[in-house]
């Protein structure tokens, strides 16, 4: 008898360490604040207009390469497929001519990158951050058409995707 107590002492801590360390680890969702987390602060980049003809675009998480004419500018945070199709936008392609409108981030590292916020072909726009907060639009649902900077109609060139928002 004095066993079977024994083992179930041992097994109850053994879960509740199981259970609690993890959680008491795990932060508060901002990531651990050593540049590998998630980017909630980009709008304390430095603001940058980038200009000019997609070079490069579509690997997930690889950004999309501008070439400026003065050289090739890599973006990051074009945000997924799925959500240019709900504004009725074919994501940039190849051959593409667009601006982008971002924020050059340093992180802890001292490594850089830009973090678009929206990005326009001449003829429609579409905002991909919250301008306050710099947080994904894509992440939480579809923002609010109020807006005002949504347009419909494809991005030219292919667009990116086919009726029904299916990928070519």
């Amino acid at each position: 008898m004095k066993s079977i107590k024994c083992k179930a002492i041992v097994t109850l801590a053994a879960l509740s360490l199981f259970i609690a360390v993890p959680a008491a680890l795990a932060g508060n969702g901002n990531g651990p604040g050593n540049g590998s987390g998630p980017i909630h602060n980009i709008t304390d980049g430095t603001p940058v207009d980038i200009t000019g003809t997609v070079a490069s675009a579509g690997t997930r998480g690889k950004g999309i390469e501008i070439d400026t004419g003065s050289g090739t500018t890599t973006v990051y945070g074009v945000g997924p497929v799925g959500f240019w199709g709900t504004e009725g936008i074919g994501i940039p392609v190849v051959g593409d001519e667009i601006t982008v409108t971002g924020y050059e981030v340093t992180f802890p590292d001292e490594s850089t990158k830009i973090i678009s916020e929206s990005i326009n072909n001449g003829e429609q726009e579409i905002t991909l951050r919250d301008p306050e907060s710099g947080a994904p639009l894509w992440r939480g649902g579809v923002p609010s058409h109020e807006f005002g900077r949504f347009s419909t109609g494809g991005f030219g060139k292919g667009g990116g995707l086919k009726e029904g928002g299916r990928l070519p």
